[in-house]
């Protein structure tokens, strides 16, 4: 293959260029906007960037694919943790798990170093611009019309001979095949309405913990009171990333008296001793996830040649389950598999996209199953979502009392399993007795 192009120069985009670089002679990344910097402890009272987890099964993707970036982001002062042992539902403490890593950074410093990484790649390329639409040559996509971010009119055309989506939940993928006479992709959409904001904190130097724990999940289910909940983790610049989280018309907002408010309202005690305590370093930076959605190239019944997605452009989760990334590095290795096989580059991209379900197929199945207990949560009725339904809502309880259960629903969480596992009879009959032993 001479060149592949990439739209959208975020984590999903950089970590296709480095799949494509092994397949390709030329890659070239277009990005729209400027790479974030205000995760830089160094200024003055900076807007909040939001926080990311790195799990286990993402570690090993980056290690796969750029051998020593981890350790550039440890040694830039992201944190390694134990998360599993602080969870609580409801302001019940969940039955504590060790051995749960998670590498805690901000998502500015993941994106800074592995951009870094990308444009040191002797066949990538980096430029901005702002993708306006596909270019076809018979039943192929040939390049895409690229213009100067801020100027109107549709731009230059860069010719490709694979065209790859990573623009993200905003994508318009599926309007520009429909305008070539495609179908588009069938869309499955849970709607949340879901508000998150974060701010900065500063941390101990020496180490010293918000009341012992290294990291803080508190989640409300909605049963007493508003659902939502608040996470604490540990970042670079010796910093917590508080982050708060509410639905519908009880989102957070920008405000610094409300979001303190919410975090003395939290059950947890470390997170009222957070404001108390801990000088904050940054403003509050608000955001909106309003639905949770996956489009379904896999069950196009026709597709043209040369193009792929990846990323949020194909499934947007909720991002309280911290499952993006690894999503995104799973799909980049589906690509490279795709991309070895005789020929494949000439057909269609139906083999990547069936490689890509079933990565997106079990985190879905997790997170939508969990966003539908959430009491304004909105979805299409489908077979088998009762009982997905029910199963979460049993989940919720059992990890409450039992180490065991707790255990295996963080390792679907995580990737590590898939969620079939928690449908097993003998897992459920476990769980189902773990969920009585929490209700009395």
């Amino acid at each position: 293959m001479r060149r592949a192009l990439v739209l959208g120069g975020g984590i999903a985009g950089l970590t296709a260029a480095v799949v494509l670089a092994d397949h390709a002679e030329e890659v070239i990344v277009v990005e729209r906007d400027d790479l974030a910097t205000d995760s830089d402890p160094r200024r003055p009272n900076p807007s909040a960037p939001h926080s990311l987890g790195i799990h286990e099964l993402a570690r090993r993707q980056f290690d796969r694919w750029l051998p020593g970036l981890t350790e550039t982001l440890l040694g830039e002062g992201a944190r390694p943790v134990d998360s599993g042992s602080h969870w609580h539902v409801d302001g019940v403490r969940k039955a504590p798990v060790a051995g749960e890593p998670l590498i805690c950074l901000t998502a500015p410093l993941l994106q800074r170093r592995l951009r870094d990484r990308v444009a040191a790649l002797p066949a990538v390329h980096l430029i901005r611009g702002k993708a306006t639409g596909l270019t076809h040559h018979g039943s192929r996509v040939d390049g895409a019309l690229v213009a100067d971010p801020g100027r109107r009119g549709p731009g230059d055309r860069i010719g490709a001979d694979l065209v790859v989506d990573a623009m993200g939940r905003s994508s318009r993928l599926g309007e520009w095949l429909a305008r070539a006479g495609y179908p588009t992709p069938p869309t499955r959409r849970v709607v949340l309405d879901l508000g998150y904001a974060t701010r900065l904190y500063r941390r101990d130097p020496d180490g010293r913990r918000v009341d012992d724990p290294d990291s803080v999940y508190s989640l409300r289910t909605g049963r007493l009171g508003p659902a939502g909940g608040l996470l604490l983790l540990p970042v670079e610049g010796d910093r917590w990333s508080a982050t708060v989280l509410g639905y519908g018309d009880a989102r957070p907002t920008r405000d610094v008296a409300d979001f303190e408010a919410r975090c003395r309202a939290e059950p947890v005690a470390a997170l009222h001793r957070l404001v108390r305590t801990s000088a904050p370093v940054s403003e509050v930076a608000a955001a909106r996830h309003r639905d949770s959605r996956r489009r379904d190239f896999h069950r196009m019944r026709r597709l043209p040649a040369g193009l792929a997605a990846l990323g949020d452009s194909v499934a947007s989760l909720n991002p309280v389950y911290g499952q993006g990334l690894s999503v995104a590095l799973l799909q980049a290795g589906a690509l490279h598999a795709w991309l070895r096989t005789p020929g494949a580059i000439d057909e269609p991209a139906a083999g990547y996209f069936d490689r890509s379900r079933v990565v997106v197929d079990a985190a879905w199945r997790l997170s939508a199953a969990g966003d539908l207990l959430l009491p304004n949560a909105e979805a299409r009725r489908a077979w088998g979502m009762p009982l997905s339904r029910g199963l979460a809502g049993l989940l919720a309880r059992a990890t409450i009392t039992d180490a065991g259960v707790h255990r295996r629903y963080l390792d679907v969480a995580a990737m590590r399993r898939h969620p079939r596992e928690l449908a097993r009879p003998r897992f459920v009959l476990s769980t189902m007795r773990a969920a009585l032993r929490s209700t009395t």
